[in-house]
């Protein structure tokens, strides 16, 4: 598996065009054809979370008879989900939705 595929994993279900892709990984520093490994994993949550965070800006889309919605809280989830998971704590609490308690001393 590349590195290109392990993304295309990570945005499952959402489909996005491949120079989103692209662009993501050569920002971050990333090479698309690379075999993935785990050693790879958060660099390529960090290329999935760049791309997620274009589609959060986009509720619909539509081409030609064809068209996409998309219920930003669920890409919300998706991000924060994908952040907890590859141990980008910042990136999740950004995104986590549950309810947060601060207590004042």
């Amino acid at each position: 598996m590349t590195n290109y595929e392990a993304i295309i994993g990570n945005l499952y279900p959402y489909d996005v065009d491949e120079n989103l892709i692209l662009k993501a990984c050569i920002d971050n520093d990333l090479i698309k054809e690379d075999e993935y490994s785990k050693d790879m994993a958060e660099s390529v949550a960090r290329v999935s979370i760049d791309i997620l965070l274009h589609l959060i800006s986009l509720s619909s889309e539509s081409d030609s008879g064809y068209s996409l919605s998309y219920n930003v809280d669920k890409l919300k989830d998706r991000i924060c989900t994908i952040a907890k998971k590859y141990g980008l704590a910042d990136i999740a609490e950004q995104f986590d939705s549950r309810p947060t308690v601060y207590i004042m001393s």
